[in-house]
């Protein structure tokens, strides 16, 4: 069976320029017949159901002002047909992120200039945002159903026609292919641009370490506003025709496990705490298919590992990193070696670098600094050119500065360290609030979800750690247990607020602006 790694060598016509709507094309121009995709909303459809419904949509698309389109929908069929639809009416995504507050949102949408979001009514209806209502109130949303409400028998034949020859745009490379945002955890979301040359290198380059094949049933519920939510789960079955099913809620484990079952899904990317949620629900053979679950945004602990292989014993988690202005993937750990505990081995298209955040001098093996990479899956540069420039020049030449420690060891494996944002200087010592978090989850966390998380509050040159609860515990045990357990003798938790539940992004990652806002001095 073709391991997709090979779709990308096998591509013979050196005048095509390597763009998504081009390989779309080609991969969709094949096997019309073949199944493609399966949700719960659309059902099961094949390639050529997906092409006849994308030509529909796109001459519509077409008849919206400006250059660029908004996209709000979770991980859905509809979602991924909306995107291509766009590429063929030859305009620009700007995906939306709904589990924002009103103000990120707001800045989102006035600052990406997009006239009109598509999205669905039902989905627009369970959302239920007030700030969502007044856009609405505005004309601000498309809404699929309506769309399609009143198609002509013209329109529907017009789109069975091209749907046998496929007419598309011209692109290049070096098109922006999407409008991205950043989570927004520690500050205003920042408008990401990424072009067809970004996206296309980092998946291609991905597989070669995540070694998919073509009769792999990809399981996707990271929602397209999620940088690897839309570039694997989205833009990868797109270009490389993987079968791919979707979820559209990350929470809803109980939907997500019976849909691995019944699709014999064999692979999954997740974050590790939405996996946890599965495998509380699962047992006996549930995840047998499972060969690989690629996990990200946050450290994947030990029991999540430990349980993964009781269930699936020929199964894998490969812990990777990424950030959305990476495209997103940065590293992965390879199938046949994968170093738990390590984000994993760089990849193919990219140049990383360990720097001292002191002396700007590249780190040793084993030595920690700040990460910088290289390559051609890397954006240039956010929209709003008032933002700091985040490439730095290193022995000529520019690197994109990730904001993350870590280091590489000897065989080329990255750990991460910690981001840092997320550290503090205590008494001329760098304190990571990650380790801290770590080190008190290991005692205080439990399998139903993110019960605690720890912030910080710089001023005045004092430095206030807060330890954030669902429940009760008391101060002096949280201090004396860290003493005993190799964190630092100048920490200290000063506070312990008792929260009803720990903020978190849509994105899956904790949600530190705000856990910020509750410290007091």
């Amino acid at each position: 069976m073709r391991n997709l790694f090979n779709f990308f060598k096998n591509i013979n016509n050196k005048n095509m320029q390597e763009t998504i709507i081009n390989l779309w094309k080609k991969e969709f121009g094949d096997n019309k017949d073949s199944d493609f995709l399966y949700d719960n909303i659309l059902g099961k459809q094949t390639k050529k159901d997906f092409i006849i419904k994308a030509y529909l949509i796109s001459d519509y698309i077409k008849t919206i002002p400006g250059e660029k389109i908004g996209i709000m929908l979770p991980a859905v069929g509809s979602a991924s047909l909306l995107l291509l639809s766009t590429y063929i009416a030859g305009k620009t995504p700007v995906m939306f992120n709904w589990t924002l507050g009103s103000e990120p949102f707001n800045h989102c949408k006035s600052f990406s200039g997009v006239q009109k979001i598509l999205t669905s009514s039902n989905f627009f209806n369970k959302v239920k945002n007030d700030f969502l209502e007044e856009h609405k109130n505005n004309n601000e949303f498309i809404f699929v159903e309506e769309l399609l409400k009143n198609i002509s028998t013209f329109k529907k034949v017009k789109a069975v026609i091209k749907s046998l020859y496929m007419p598309i745009p011209k692109t290049k490379k070096e098109d922006i292919a999407v409008i991205l945002f950043t989570s927004g955890s520690e500050s205003l979301p920042k408008a990401v641009p990424l072009t067809n040359e970004n996206l296309i290198n980092n998946i291609k380059f991905s597989i070669e370490i995540f070694k998919l094949k073509q009769n792999d049933i990809l399981l996707g519920f990271l929602p397209p506003f999620h940088s690897f939510g839309f570039t694997i789960n989205t833009i990868m079955p797109l270009i490389t025709g993987l079968r791919v099913v979707y979820s559209p809620d990350p929470n809803d484990a109980q939907t997500i496990l019976n849909i691995i079952k019944h699709s014999k899904v064999t692979a999954i990317t997740s974050t590790p705490t939405f996996l946890k949620m599965i495998m509380n629900l699962a047992y006996g053979n549930d995840l047998e298919n499972v060969k690989y679950v690629v996990v990200g945004a946050e450290k994947c602990p030990n029991e999540v590992f430990k349980r993964f292989k009781e269930l699936s014993p020929n199964g894998k988690i490969l812990e990777g990193y990424g950030i959305t202005e990476c495209s997103p993937v940065i590293s992965i750990n390879p199938v046949e070696s994968s170093k738990p505990g390590t984000v994993g081995k760089i990849i193919g298209s990219l140049v990383c670098k360990i720097i001292d955040i002191e002396t700007k001098k590249e780190q040793k093996t084993g030595e920690q600094g700040m990460i910088y990479v290289k390559g051609n899956s890397i954006f240039s540069g956010y929209l709003d050119k008032k933002l700091e420039n985040p490439f730095e020049k290193i022995n000529g030449e520019y690197y994109y500065k990730t904001g993350d420690l870590g280091f590489l060891d000897k065989d080329g494996f990255l750990t991460i360290t910690g981001r840092l944002k997320r550290f503090v200087k205590i008494a001329g010592e760098m304190i990571s609030l990650p380790f801290i978090e770590m080190v008190l989850l290991k005692k205080y966390g439990n399998d139903e979800g993110l019960n605690i998380a720890v912030e910080a509050l710089e001023e005045n040159g004092e430095t206030k750690i807060v330890l954030f609860s669902v429940e009760n515990i008391e101060i002096e045990e949280v201090n004396d247990y860290m003493r005993k357990n190799g964190v630092s003798n100048l920490v200290k938790i000063s506070e312990l607020i008792k929260i009803k539940e720990i903020p978190i992004l849509g994105t899956g990652k904790t949600d530190y602006k705000e856990l910020k806002k509750m410290i007091k001095f």
